[in-house]
């Protein structure tokens, strides 16, 4: 007989997991970066430069063998700005780096949600449970694309409000505080097996990991020989979780 784990609060990644973060909708955004500057360059290329600078970030802030021994804490518009400095260097032109950093910050404020019906479940969702966002984000990006899609959520916490991101345990046991909830009592939702779920499981959480067809672009790479924790469960589209929620979690209250 299965044990349904009892759960206080349901707590979604954003991008990637509700809202679009695709290679198209980033690609868009350099498209126009070199538009204004009027540079006889190629977009791709320039993408391609500022990836490989924003990805090394990734794999270096943060020490999963001593997440105390972490770098000091830089949020993404400071790196971004950092990684278009360096791109524009490889291709030899000069450009705002800071300006081009502000330019994706805001597009992902007014991304749009990633299934056409993420809405209508959300709602339907918070009917019955307490919703919340844990996301790797500024929250000069985050807090405007929960309000540009008119979403609301009991809890909103950022990487840049925690000052720590995801996988590392601490950020999650910063969302636990801020919220009010024991690890146990969150069931964590995301598309990224290491950032996501591999982070949830360590922190304590029951996971379910959203299959994705279109993986989100610059993910966290895991160590190399990393074993990652497994989902407790896997669905391929947001709309499962009522029917997940419904036959395999139990609701509890917050003991905190």
């Amino acid at each position: 007989m299965e044990t349904k784990p009892a759960i206080a609060m349901v707590v979604f990644d954003m991008f990637g997991t509700l809202a679009h973060n695709g290679v198209d909708q980033w690609k868009a955004a350099f498209v126009e970066i070199v538009r204004q500057h009027g540079w006889n360059i190629s977009p791709d290329d320039l993408h391609r430069e500022w990836t490989t600078r924003e990805v090394s970030f990734r794999t270096t802030r943060t020490r999963m063998d001593d997440p105390q021994a972490s770098p000091p804490f830089r949020t993404y518009e400071e790196v971004w700005a950092e990684a278009f400095t360096g791109a524009f260097e490889a291709m030899s032109v000069q450009g705002d780096a800071a300006a081009a950093a502000r330019r994706c910050i805001q597009d992902l404020g007014v991304r749009q949600p990633l299934e056409e019906d993420t809405t209508a479940t959300l709602k339907h969702l918070a009917t019955d449970w307490p919703l919340a966002v844990l996301s790797n984000a500024d929250d000069n990006f985050l807090l405007p694309v929960i309000a540009h899609n008119g979403w609301s959520f009991n809890t909103v916490v950022s990487s840049e409000s925690a000052r720590v991101y995801k996988p590392d345990p601490r950020i999650f046991a910063a969302f636990c505080e801020e919220a009010s909830v024991l690890p146990e009592q969150v069931l964590y939702v995301g598309d990224s097996p290491y950032d996501d779920i591999h982070g949830a499981k360590l922190a304590g959480m029951h996971a379910v990991l959203i299959r994705s067809a279109n993986p989100t672009p610059g993910r966290t790479p895991p160590p190399d020989g990393q074993e990652l924790l497994k989902a407790d469960f896997e669905i391929g589209s947001l709309r499962e979780m009522e029917p997940l929620l419904t036959e395999h979690v139990t609701p509890a209250q917050s003991r905190r």
